[in-house]
């Protein structure tokens, strides 16, 4: 009955709606609509403290609330060439690191305790800092702020939270197509070691220390370079008294900062292309530098950008995606920045076989801009679409109030803004080709192509641009050998150490064996939130064939491997071949693996350097670096310097908490058919404990199921 009764409601619904709508195109185009109201632009009052800090004040009574937002002038663009990462991570711990005063933890609890919010953050031209409180904690909000701008600490241990986060970052910068596009496109523009492209690796991140974080900090955060704009329910007087009680004896720091550095561009025509192979899509992106707010033309480029690319009814998107069925997606921008040129690109994506085709129909499109005036259709949707949503600029206090805080920074005028509407009205055909003549280069432009050139329709040297130039998308390792010696005494000394061991193990004969070995372990994940157990089951026949299957909350996760192909779970646990990169993984896992290590100890392609010794807990030490046949790491291992049983393995390598150092400890050795292995591995990520593997089940040479390397 209920069933029957929700039915008919439904249907009494939709009769409702569709009588509501039904009306002819002639009564649609009839109605009239009232004047949108009027812009409400609030006034902004400035104050500039004596020590330099520039406020921004708009009083607001309509809700109990106080709000700030402040501009720090300072930017990633000021760290060094190899420590990227290091303005991000100054940004972060400012906040979660604490003060003199409050410990970061301290100071979460008291935020939530009221409701409230204070966040912190550097980017790539200015540093960041907010705060939301109920105005009854207007002077808490205030002395917060004050500390973590003024006194932070940048505790130890947050430092090595945020670099965990930036590691994890990295080691996931590659799954998914369209940031890598965007992201070597970028540096294809800009150069792939300017400020305005380049990205943290592991080694820059590893690299920063709390001295450089602090040194960051002082040399940059000073009130002279703080600029802070606070909106809510105040008073005026009142509030300029908090700000000065919290910020006002906070000393200049009498430092002038650099100017971030100009763009040295060279027009050219240059195809690249990136090779990820199982898309069902190749990326496209294709053109030059952009230009800058200020340009006097910025009015008519808005109208030319919308007329190309700006979506349905652009020249890009009618012709690429609809008319030719090329491309899902097909779009263009040409953006503008105030400090430096922004970027022009077109961007599409089409199947594998039709990738040239849609490439050259995209050249087409950016070429008509110069010679084929734009309809008055084109016209009135690259107008409508700026036009109309110009209110939006204006939907919120804090929008405005930032918004004539940079203006203010950048000593541009405060209608800015309605200035640039004004000359987009304005704008005529004859405006944007005269544009589109100057400021687009179909003849000199950088093509970006992400897909398997195998499956595309014609070679990319169809496009006659020159050579093909394959970028590298490989994550460098973190890894440095150090100062390692490889001299013909630490090598003997290292193969000594190495027979040594292995005799120690079980013996070479004993070893050379093993063809084939089955394992049933849990592995125990540490979290912050406790411990948290796996099951994983695994079989390894050598030296090319695995087979894990992890269970998770009652599901089963595979990973095979089976020679140069395998398989693998994707982030939502669906099964998707491997990837080359994948498969090169596999092939360094199998060579740390202790059993693997001792089998081929009499191969004359490894090599082991001695390297050292150490103490690992209570242990003597005695180390090797292990080399393959290009002189890579492979590892570094420790051995008990009185019994010659592994003790410890270091590698940069693969974990469920992201990539980075891993560091295994080993004990409870079991002797099985003759050899001594550990049953329980303890594991850290980058010196954090993240888990430890104990066996329960172990066997050598096993039955094998005749599919166990196919795809399940």
């Amino acid at each position: 009955m209920l069933k029957n009764k929700m039915i008919l409601t439904v249907f009494i619904a939709l009769v409702l709606i569709f009588s509501s709508i039904n009306l002819s195109a002639q009564e649609v185009d009839n109605l009239e609509f009232p004047p949108l109201n009027k812009l409400e632009i609030p006034k902004v009052d400035k104050t500039t403290l004596d020590n330099g800090i520039r406020l921004y004040l708009v009083e607001d009574k309509s809700l109990p609330t106080f709000e700030a937002s402040v501009r720090v002038n300072c930017g990633s663009y000021l760290e060094p060439a190899d420590k990227v990462g290091l303005a991000s991570l100054c940004g972060t711990v400012m906040r979660t690191g604490g003060t003199k005063k409050w410990t970061g933890d301290d100071i979460d609890e008291m935020l939530e305790g009221i409701g409230a919010s204070v966040e912190t953050s550097i980017g790539r031209l200015s540093g960041n800092a907010s705060v939301r409180v109920l105005s009854e904690y207007t002077d808490l909000g205030l002395q917060v702020l004050a500390e973590i701008l003024r006194r932070p600490v940048f505790d130890e241990d947050k430092i090595e939270l945020a670099k965990v986060q930036a590691r994890t970052a990295i080691s996931r910068r590659n799954d998914e197509p369209f940031p890598i596009a965007i992201r070597e496109y970028i540096k294809l523009i800009y150069g792939s070691e300017s400020p305005y492209a380049r990205h943290a690796e592991y080694a820059s991140i590893n690299s920063i220390t709390r001295d450089d974080l602090l040194n960051f900090h002082k040399t940059y955060y000073h009130p002279e370079n703080i600029q802070i704009a606070i909106w809510g329910d105040f008073k005026k007087k009142d509030v300029i008294k908090k700000v000065k009680k919290y910020f006002g004896d906070w000393q200049k720091g009498n430092i002038e900062v650099p100017l971030p550095p100009k763009v040295d561009y060279r027009f050219e025509n240059t195809v690249n292309y990136i090779y990820k192979q199982d898309l069902p899509q190749t990326y496209i992106l294709m053109g030059h530098i952009g230009g800058l707010v200020a340009d006097e033309d910025y009015p008519a480029r808005i109208v030319m950008n919308s007329v190309l690319g700006g979506g349905f009814g652009s020249r890009l998107t009618d012709n690429v995606r609809s008319k030719e069925g090329l491309a899902y997606v097909a779009f263009g921008r040409y953006s503008a920045n105030i400090e430096y040129p922004g970027i022009f690109y077109a961007y599409a994506s089409t199947k594998p076989q039709t990738t040239v085709k849609a490439i050259k129909l995209m050249l087409e499109q950016i070429k008509s801009m110069q010679t084929d005036p734009p309809t008055e259709n084109e016209m009135k949707l690259g107008k409508d679409g700026y036009l109309n949503s110009f209110v939006f600029n204006f939907d919120s206090k804090s929008e405005v109030i930032g918004r004539l805080m940079n203006y203010d920074f950048y000593s541009l005028p405060e209608d800015l803004i309605f200035k640039q509407k004004e000359g987009v009205e304005k704008v005529t055909d004859n405006d944007v080709i005269e544009a589109a003549r100057k400021n687009l280069r179909p003849d000199a432009i950088k093509i970006l192509v992400l897909g398997d050139a195998k499956d595309f329709d014609l070679p990319l040297t169809e496009l006659n641009m020159g050579s093909i130039n394959e970028i590298d998308i490989t994550i460098p390792s973190g890894e440095t050998a150090g100062e390692l010696s490889i001299t013909p005494e630490n090598l003997a000394k290292g193969k000594k150490l190495i027979d040594m061991a292995v005799a120690a193990h079980g013996g070479l004969k004993n070893f050379k064996k093993i063809n084939s070995v089955s394992t049933k372990a849990t592995f125990t994940i540490m979290t912050p939130q406790g411990e948290f157990p796996i099951g994983i089951e695994s079989l390894d026949v050598y030296p090319d064939k695995n087979r894990t299957v992890v269970n998770m909350m009652g599901r089963e996760m595979f990973d095979i491997r089976n020679g140069n192909k395998g398989w693998k779970a994707d982030q939502a646990g669906q099964l998707v071949p491997k990837t080359d990169e994948d498969i090169k993984k596999d092939i360094q896992d199998i060579a740390r693996n202790t059993i693997c290590i001792c089998r081929m100890s009499d191969n004359p392609t490894y090599k082991a350097v001695y390297d050292g010794k150490d103490v690992v807990g209570d242990t003597r030490v005695e180390f090797v670096v292990l080399l393959d046949k290009n002189d890579e790491r492979v590892c570094r291992i420790g051995f008990n310097a009185e019994n010659n049983i592994i003790v410890s393995k270091s590698y940069w390598g693969s974990s469920p908490l992201g990539d980075g150092t891993i560091e295994e400890t080993y004990d409870n050795f079991i002797e099985t058919e003759g050899i001594k292995i550990p049953f329980v591995t303890h594991r850290k990520l980058n010196g954090q404990k993240i888990g430890r593997i104990e066996i329960t089940k172990f066997n050598i040479n096993p039955d094998i199921p005749d599919n166990a390397f196919e795809k399940p």
